[in-house]
């Protein structure tokens, strides 16, 4: 389980979050729901850089900690004093302290070496830039996140041509792209084809998103001409600080003894103490170069959705990410979310009751999710809301489940509001 807390950046006055697997923030507009996810996401690739160099390295230079988390997350103005942030996971702990600009790394010996290599996607609100700006590949955005979910986007729908075209949904329309024309197209259920940027605002939104998500959980693990010189160069990198934080000691200390068993490993061979080492390396070097899930920060996926598309939604997007154990962290200001999540964590709690001829209720069973991996958190005031329960920051009950009275709450308002109308409705 990683741990997370957040200390006086922009809105966010004090969070401490236990990220699960599945993580979900809730809170309006401004609340700073997307500056724990850009920190979240930060975090994860930190650990991830970390992991592959076995060093803090570019981390010792707190201008690089800047330009790689306020600059790419778009974070400006958002420090003021006792901004920091710590971090703890299986494998490393960190902390940031902005007004000491310090960046401080500890390894956690037990869990160092269990590290297995992902995929870390920010997708962000903005995603329907490729849609509604005109030649978006030639606008200049800076080094940001937005300029890298294009740029994967770019990349991406390379692998959805007309023949392969991705069904969106349930919204009677498949994305596909023509290189010829270098154009993206969706073809409606009647057989029409529009242009993508003619679409209607929700598919522009969508789009984008799904086919992406697509790609993380599935493309991405069958495509077989992505390796590069680059990533070749990167790869042997990865062997070398391996081979130089584990192994390169160990040999050393064996001067003298036993001739050291060479092995061919990376673009070359090394020398090892024994064979069991070489293989260790191997399957190391094999963990830390192929990804095996995606870590996902995903920013309002329920944009211009009708709500039961946003039910549908999160329902497939819970059976996709199932399958490799992929990472979600999903801000939203939709309800309809979090409705959608709690029918899933409690399909998996009634599981074994549930008789195999009721159809209707097993037909989302490849959604159902554990509540032990799901943490959902409701935002106010600079901090997760503790008012249901002060001794559980999250909206889950004991068994995981979102509580009753929470949406009640969210209703309570507007009911009150209708009611007290009605009074003078004849």
């Amino acid at each position: 389980m990683r741990q997370l807390v957040i200390d006086n950046i922009g809105p966010i006055s004090h969070v401490e979050l236990k990220l699960k697997r599945v993580n979900v923030i809730m809170g309006p507009q401004s609340a700073g729901k997307s500056c724990i996810l850009k920190i979240a996401c930060f975090c994860a690739w930190a650990e991830k850089k970390i992991e592959l160099e076995q060093g803090k390295n570019g981390f010792a230079d707190f201008a690089y900690v800047e330009r790689s988390l306020v600059d790419f997350h778009k974070l400006n103005g958002f420090l003021r004093q006792g901004s920091r942030f710590s971090y703890k996971s299986e494998h490393v702990s960190f902390v940031c302290d902005f007004d000491k600009r310090s960046f401080d790394v500890i390894w956690n010996k037990e869990g160092r070496w269990n590290y297995h290599r992902c995929r870390i996607s920010y997708i962000p609100a903005e995603r329907n830039l490729v849609a509604v700006v005109p030649n978006w590949l030639d606008v200049r955005l800076g080094n940001s996140n937005i300029l890298n979910f294009v740029s994967d986007w770019n990349l991406t729908r390379m692998c959805y041509l007309k023949e392969k075209a991705l069904p969106i949904l349930g919204l009677g329309a498949s994305y596909y792209y023509d290189k010829d024309n270098k154009s993206d197209y969706i073809r409606l259920s009647n057989g029409d084809i529009i242009d993508f940027t003619n679409a209607s605002s929700g598919l522009q939104s969508v789009v984008p998103m799904w086919v992406y998500l697509d790609f993380l959980f599935d493309k991405q693990y069958k495509l077989t001409s992505f390796s590069s010189v680059s990533r070749e160069a990167e790869n042997e990198d990865v062997l070398q600080h391996i081979y130089a934080s584990r192994f390169k000691d160990g040999l050393m200390d064996r001067v003298g003894e036993a001739s050291p068993y060479i092995g061919k490993i990376g673009m070359g061979k090394l020398a090892f103490a024994s064979r069991r080492e070489f293989e260790e390396c191997e399957a190391l070097v094999d963990a830390y170069t192929k990804n095996s899930y995606s870590d996902i920060y995903l920013e309002e996926p329920e944009l211009s959705l009708f709500p039961q598309t946003q039910v549908d939604m999160i329902c497939q997007l819970l059976a996709n990410s199932a399958v490799h154990k992929d990472g979600l962290f999903i801000s939203t200001h939709s309800p309809y979310i979090l409705y959608a999540l709690n029918n899933c964590m409690l399909g998996y709690l009634v599981k074994d009751k549930i008789p195999q001829d009721d159809e209707a209720l097993l037909e989302h069973r490849s959604s159902w999710v554990n509540p032990k991996d799901v943490g959902v958190w409701e935002l106010r005031d600079g901090e997760l809301s503790s008012s249901i329960d002060e001794r559980n920051h999250t909206l889950q009950d004991a068994d995981g489940l979102i509580r009753s009275n929470y949406f009640d709450r969210v209703m309570k308002s507007v009911m009150n509001d209708f009611t007290n109308y009605s009074v003078y409705y004849d």
